[in-house]
């Protein structure tokens, strides 16, 4: 409950980041132009905040774009080395009385705090939260999350 009536998972999801990334629409978009030129579908989205020029940019896929990420690689590193990892799972806490709701990321993150589970990323709409953490700790992250909304 708590605004969340539903909480899923997806294994073997692979973080891309562009650390040091021009800070401007068109440079962003250029990045995605080039995983979208390589047929690689992307999710989870997430720019940090403007450091002068510069943001760091990143972005999820599924493991199994391991190899096209690396093909595409040259075409999009422009300033710093782009930084690729895996071993990932993504969390995905979704309610339609989210958009009413105070609190879901603060108890979600306090839920994932309490059994000593970081958060690689986080991306929010209207209805859901996406929390990216490592494959190991997703047995534990879904356990504390149903028990924190009672789902």
């Amino acid at each position: 409950m708590y605004g969340v009536s539903k909480i899923s998972s997806e294994q073997d999801i692979l973080l891309t980041t562009f650390p040091g990334a021009k800070y401007s629409s068109q440079s962003l978009a250029g990045y995605l132009k080039v995983f979208a030129d390589a047929g690689i579908v992307v999710d989870m989205i997430c720019q940090s905040a403007p450091r002068g020029a510069a943001v760091d940019f990143s972005f999820t896929t599924a493991n199994d774009n391991f190899a096209a990420v690396m093909k595409a690689l040259p075409a999009a590193a422009k300033v710093n080395p782009p930084l690729v990892s895996g071993g990932y799972c993504k969390i995905n806490l979704f309610g339609e009385d989210m958009v009413t709701s105070c609190g879901v990321a603060a108890r979600a993150l306090a839920a994932l705090a309490e059994v000593d589970i970081e958060i690689a990323l986080i991306t929010t709409s209207d209805l859901d939260i996406s929390l990216l953490i490592r494959q190991q700790d997703e047995d534990g992250a879904l356990s504390a999350l149903h028990k924190a909304f009672a789902v």
